[in-house]
């Protein structure tokens, strides 16, 4: 994992959700009450823009939590 990407994501994270940092383990859909829909579309186009890349509708919905929003942008980055 490219530890600036990580670090972009978290940022994104850390604003959407206004937290002071990132616990993988707690920021997921299932886990997490406040990442809603909304949240979930701000989050998908704060990273759109950041890395300037886009989202499949399929990608869109299989994000999950924090650690799949870091393979997708790393897969879609790097190949």
């Amino acid at each position: 994992m490219n530890n600036n990407i990580k670090q972009k994501i978290d940022e994104i994270l850390q604003e959407v959700f206004e937290i002071k940092s990132v616990d993988e383990s707690l920021l997921s859909r299932e886990s997490n009450a406040t990442w809603d829909s909304l949240k979930h579309l701000e989050i998908i186009m704060a990273i759109e823009e950041e890395f300037d890349i886009r989202f499949s509708a399929i990608e869109v919905t299989e994000v999950m939590n924090a650690s799949d929003l870091y393979k997708i942008v790393e897969k879609k980055l790097y190949i």
